[in-house]
């Protein structure tokens, strides 16, 4: 994300705190004390993520101020319906602000004026600068602010996903430049900002006559043009309410504040107090990421090439099954545990198109087992010809089936759902499915990652092979039956051990948090 220019970054703070206030509406958070943190948490999350992302030379947050704007002296009703914030709202934006400060980022705050005005003048005044400005708001309004040289960066549905509007972003999903948005709202109205728009036109009718006659005063201008006599009939009655909806839609970008490069100029934070604050709020991960990311660890991994792996991963067993007579061993083996991990490996993410590549068996740290299938049936002779190195899918249905539907042993998987699916489409019903890795991780902590790499990584501090070094960057699984038979059993022998470990440190993380119930 880093350009040749210097980059700004600046945070509309409100507007994120607010996102992820309502985001955990349902299930907020909160810590042992009974203290509110879903605001703090997505908000702290997303500022994670941008300077991450960015690696910003300059940043700032821009706060909306609490007395009356311009724009409620030009109409009264403008925002007149949004309700007062929430008491448990209260607490946590006194602890964002602690954050910044802990975090020495300056904030910018002009009674009059929205954070939007605020954050529209430094970007232009950072532009001029010759800066490459990011804007962090979910708001739709700053897409009018997008250019060349100015992104808006949208929090994606997780608090850890974020979206990167630029101008040519713009283009395609709204039909028209940035600067245009102004007129759309104009027409269309914001009822989260009871902008009144213009009666009766939407989205689908807005659009169509930007694009022909550009701004609102164009639309006007050429009034008798329309041809659409219920369009024209709903412009003429509320000329005066889409003039005044541009004025209020407009966003400043010259409000009294001036951009000091030296003031924006992004610094080490104070990590005692950060620190502190994380772990008064129980935000168990911050700590490690926050040092990681200003290069306070030990050692910091900058690529998978450097990277040093954990003692356990130093020698560990995976061993390849070809043949009828091996698997018919493994399965007896397997027969006699309690509990057994296993991974499928297609040639499709589609369950009702997918060919069964093969299966990873894993009841043991540091072994595992990749049984290699062969799914062409007898007819098919060139590609079963292709695939004599491995045991006919026939033969691996009758040898495993017993194994799977054996109720007496718990199966544990990562993403077990798509599994046991293709499991379900060969035949074989899966008996006393225990553990899955991704659900426990969902429960553990919902707005982390729930892949089995990041988990991996997370709880285990491994890296596991990636399926790119397989099927190459694209990912495209129906290259798996191409992939050499050795790296593939590594591979897929990896994804059931690593499940196995998460396996074991996620039981015990539920345990500790109280969370095995609502798990099971």
């Amino acid at each position: 994300m880093k350009s040749g220019k210097k980059t700004f970054v600046i945070v509309d703070a409100m507007a994120l705190a607010y996102k992820a206030y309502f985001a955990f509406i349902n299930r907020p958070l909160l810590t042992s004390k009974g203290e509110p943190t879903s605001a703090v948490y997505g908000f702290i999350t997303q500022l994670f993520k941008i300077i991450e992302d960015t690696n910003p030379d300059y940043i700032a947050i821009a706060f909306d101020s609490k007395e009356k704007t311009f724009r409620h002296e030009m109409y009264d009703k403008y925002k007149s319906s949004r309700e007062a914030m929430p008491d448990d709202m209260i607490p946590q934006i006194h602890r964002i602000r602690d954050v910044i400060a802990a975090f020495n980022i300056p904030i910018y705050i002009e009674p009059g004026f929205e954070a939007d005005d605020l954050v529209g003048t430094a970007v232009r005044q950072a532009e001029k600068l010759g800066l490459k400005c990011f804007m962090v708001t979910p708001d739709k309004d700053y897409i009018q602010l997008v250019t060349k040289n100015t992104v808006l960066v949208k929090p994606g549905r997780s608090t850890d996903e974020v979206q990167y509007i630029d101008v040519q972003k713009v283009k395609e999903d709204m039909g028209f430049e940035p600067s245009q948005m102004i007129d759309y709202l104009a027409l269309v109205g914001d009822s989260s900002d009871d902008i009144p728009g213009v009666a009766g036109i939407g989205p689908k009718s807005a659009t169509p006559l930007i694009q022909e006659y550009g701004s609102v005063e164009g639309i006007y201008k050429n009034i008798n043009k329309i041809e659409k006599k219920g369009i024209k009939t709903k412009l003429e009655n509320s000329e005066p309410n889409a003039v005044l909806s541009k004025k209020l839609a407009t966003i400043v970008t010259d409000a009294p504040i001036k951009v000091n490069l030296k003031e924006i100029e992004f610094q080490q934070p104070d990590f005692d107090l950060l620190l502190e604050i994380f772990k008064e709020l129980e935000f168990k991960t911050f700590g490690d990421r926050l040092l990681a990311l200003f290069n306070k660890t030990a050692q910091v991994r900058t690529d998978e090439e450097k990277e040093i792996k954990p003692e356990s991963y130093a020698d560990v067993k995976y061993q390849l099954i070809t043949t009828s007579k091996e698997a018919k061993k493994l399965c007896a083996n397997l027969s006699k545990k309690k509990l057994l991990i296993f991974d499928t490996e297609t040639d499709s993410l589609n369950i009702f198109e997918a060919k069964l590549v093969g299966a990873s068996f894993s009841v043991k740290e540091n072994e595992a087992f990749f049984v290699a299938v062969n799914p062409a049936p007898e007819s098919d002779g060139l590609f079963e010809k292709q695939l004599s190195d491995r045991i006919p899918l026939k033969e691996f249905i009758d040898i495993f089936k017993p194994l799977f539907e054996n109720p007496n042993i718990k199966k544990v998987c990562q993403n077990g759902k798509y599994d046991i699916a293709i499991m379900g489409q060969l035949g074989i019903r899966v008996e006393n499915f225990y553990f899955d890795t991704m659900l426990a991780s969902y429960i553990i902590d919902p707005d982390q990652k729930h892949g089995m790499d990041e988990l991996s990584k997370k709880y285990l501090q491994h890296t596991p092979i990636p399926i790119s070094e397989l099927i190459g960057e694209k990912k495209d699984p129906s290259l798996m039956f191409e992939v050499d038979l050795n790296k593939l059993s590594d591979y897929a022998s990896e994804d059931a051990d690593v499940t196995l470990k998460l396996y074991k440190v996620l039981s015990e993380e539920l345990k500790k948090e109280k969370l095995t119930k609502i798990a099971y």
